[in-house]
């Protein structure tokens, strides 16, 4: 237990405290020091119960614990109090926690309120600056702990969503020489990435405007294109102008004309939408246009914390899985090469998770994995029973080494159920193999890798959520160049592909494998690309970070 001497300085504090915000008087205050028996709470009981009466919202317990430890650590001394005075960060502290909605979270985690309250205490008891103490430490580890590893547990949102890499870096800020050094390297635990940095940026951008201005929504009617005119082109050109598309200028136009410098700037706003960029402003384009400034500020705050959940650094050799984007960007060697991909459908979507690519095989047998053989490959046979003869299939009796080649001609295909298909398929390696030349392994639990395709077709869409989870490589040639490039592993593979031999060829350096899910990316000008949410992930972070306050008739 803390000393009575230690208590009885936090009451020094109070007096001195409540002294100086006697708000201009000159009346002294006489107070007898109490006794040890009227001390009702030390510092550590005051710990413990604080502790567990501000449980962080959302059930993140994780932060009070390391709170506990920091104390500990410093044998309950205080963090806030030193020197009978108050550390004057804790106000900056404040404001910091205050703007977090600049960040997309919510300040309503952060007890802020509670924080004011105890800092506007004219005559704050030991017991009142003990509290003070400790749950302003609360409201700072639970803030460095959301803008460093983000607030919610992404798998709780979304089972699909594997991709959570937390670090305990913002642990390191409570074990720092002061308070004023705790609350100045807060901003430092935010991610590095240049993209969140921008994206923030944007989230401030489009959170002022949404409070100083109301939406400029354009009317619906009849597609506007270049050459019309009328008081919808005035509401479409005030529209791209607040929303950066087109820039202030001081230049005279005819506001309701439809000139070129307007379908360019709508050109602009289609592209980073991702709609049919043709100068033009069908529905679609109008819907885009009408989405509110408040929604997209939304948008922006669950892609902010998608940020949050992957590692504060990324290692500059990497491959980028980019799914709303439909590519595959390659970071190697200080080069960037990106190609098309197709992805999962939306009844079968690829996961967002990490991998660590470590082989490849050129011309690969491929292994119908069980889901595709009961729900693909199973109503084809029971159609035509000599269906894998002439695609190339070779069917096993079961799934264990040894299983016996069987003839599939002879097995009455109609009489299987799904639940009863028990079977092993491969398909040999050849030209219309569904895996190609290729396919690159970074082993993982989903059974997912990148690989080549006979359908190439596919790669002409706009829109390629195809597969059946797998990622399918406009150019796995390129790609495995790419990764093989100066080694031997490089002859090896030219080698397999001129004798057409199934070989397995280790990646002379590991290559980390990223597949994300962003809704919101800055593009190569900074202006945002809002994407379509093809696995409708938003509506799940929607749920899981929406906030509205309680009304009287609500609480308890």
């Amino acid at each position: 237990m803390t000393s009575a001497k230690q208590l009885l300085s936090l009451l020094c504090v109070s007096l001195l405290l409540s002294a100086c915000s006697s708000s201009g008087s000159n009346k002294q205050f006489v107070v007898v020091p109490p006794s040890e028996s009227q001390i009702e709470n030390s510092v550590k009981d005051q710990v413990s119960l604080t502790l567990n009466a501000f449980t962080p919202v959302a059930g993140q317990a994780l932060p009070n614990h390391t709170v506990l430890e920091a104390y500990e650590n410093r044998g309950y001394d205080p963090i806030w109090i030193k020197d009978k005075k108050i550390n004057m960060s804790i106000y900056k502290l404040v404001d910091i926690l205050e703007q977090s909605y600049t960040h997309g979270l919510n300040p309503i985690h952060y007890h802020t309120g509670t924080i004011k309250e105890y800092l506007a205490l004219k005559q704050p008891t030991p017991q009142q600056l003990a509290e003070m103490d400790v749950i302003s430490t609360i409201a700072l580890t639970s803030y460095a702990h959301d803008l460093s590893n983000g607030r919610y547990e992404p798998q709780l949102i979304d089972p699909n969503w594997q991709l959570d890499a937390p670090n305990n870096n913002w642990k390191d800020l409570l074990y720092l020489d002061s308070a004023t050094d705790m609350v100045n390297s807060l901003p430092l635990l935010a991610p590095r990435s240049p993209q969140y940095q921008v994206l923030q940026k944007w989230l401030v951008y489009y959170q002022d405007l949404a409070a100083k201005e109301k939406d400029i929504f354009v009317n619906a009617g009849v597609p506007l294109s270049a050459g019309d005119e009328g008081p919808r082109v005035a509401q479409l050109r005030a529209r791209l102008v607040q929303l950066g598309d087109i820039r202030f200028s001081t230049r005279k136009v005819n506001e309701e004309q439809f000139d070129t410098l307007l379908k360019e700037a709508l050109i602009r706003f289609q592209q980073r939408h991702h709609i049919t960029a043709d100068g033009a402003a069908g529905s679609k384009t109008i819907e885009m246009l009408n989405v509110p400034l408040k929604t997209r500020a939304k948008q922006i705050a669950y892609n902010l914390e998608r940020w949050r959940w992957l590692p504060s650094e990324l290692e500059a050799n990497r491959i980028w899985v980019d799914l709303t984007n439909y590519t595959v960007d390659m970071y190697l060697n200080g080069e960037l090469t990106s190609m098309k991909a197709v992805i999962g459908k939306p009844d079968r979507k690829t996961p967002v998770f990490k991998g660590l690519m470590t082989y490849m095989v050129t011309n690969p047998t491929w292994r119908v994995p069980h889901r595709i053989a009961r729900e693909n490959l199973l109503p084809k046979l029971q159609a035509d029973p000599n269906y894998l003869v002439k695609h190339g299939y070779k069917v096993y009796s079961s799934w264990s080494i040894g299983a016996k080649e069987l003839d599939s001609t002879k097995i009455n295909w109609k009489a299987i159920s799904e639940d009863k298909l028990a079977f092993r398929f491969e398909q040999e390696p050849d030209e219309g193999n569904a895996l190609g030349q290729f396919k690159f392994m970074f082993p993982n639990k989903n059974e997912i890798y990148l690989h080549d395709t006979p359908a190439k077709h596919l790669f002409r869409e706009e829109d390629r959520a195809f597969s059946s989870g797998c990622v399918r490589l406009e150019n796995p040639t390129e790609f495995a160049k790419e990764i093989t490039k100066g080694s031997k592993q490089f002859n090896d593979m030219n080698n397999s592909l001129k004798t057409g031999s199934n070989t397995v060829i280790t990646l002379p350096t590991y290559i980390p494998v990223y597949l994300v899910y962003f809704t919101v990316v800055p593009n190569a000008n900074g202006m945002l690309e809002f994407r379509n949410d093809i696995y409708e992930r938003d509506a799940l972070m929607e749920e899981a970070m929406g906030y509205s306050a309680f009304g009287s008739r609500d609480s308890i």
